[in-house]
């Protein structure tokens, strides 16, 4: 029998779908609007949830996953450029001393739940890539000084 497919999602469920993978959930607002505070490896995060649906769907037709890194001693522009151009699905960006990891989910069309639990998955393992890529690159600075 096929999965039912997902065209929105409602801040209740994708938080319900991140607690049964084992992941702790606080539901929050700002001004961007709803988002879903968690965690990876020690890494907080945050889930913002993007496009109202139109009635008569509820939800959200899409949902970013965000990680906020304040990287100490600055960070060169050409690291950022490295990671966005080797690899796929997250992005990099940076402002000051302030790294932006993130990575879009878009349900409009029609999506399982296994395919949100897979994104979250994909998440888990690139925002710990990203971690062991950022103490790589600051243990390879460390002994370039």
């Amino acid at each position: 029998m096929p999965e039912a497919q997902f065209m929105s999602i409602t801040k209740e469920k994708l938080g319900e779908i991140l607690q049964s993978a084992g992941y702790r959930i606080e539901h929050r607002e700002d001004a961007g609007g709803p988002l879903i505070a968690s965690a990876t490896g020690g890494i907080t995060f945050n889930i913002r949830l993007g496009n109202r649906a139109q009635a008569p769907m509820e939800g959200y037709l899409d949902f970013t996953y965000i990680a906020v890194l304040k990287i100490e001693g600055g960070f060169p522009i050409a690291r950022v450029n490295d990671w966005n151009r080797t690899k796929r699905f997250t992005r990099l960006h940076m402002t000051d001393d302030i790294v932006v990891f993130d990575m879009d989910v878009i349900l409009a069309a029609g999506v399982s739940e296994k395919h949100i639990r897979t994104s979250l998955e994909l998440w888990d393992r690139m925002i710990q890539e990203l971690a062991m890529w950022l103490r790589n690159d600051s243990a390879g600075a460390a002994n370039a000084a």
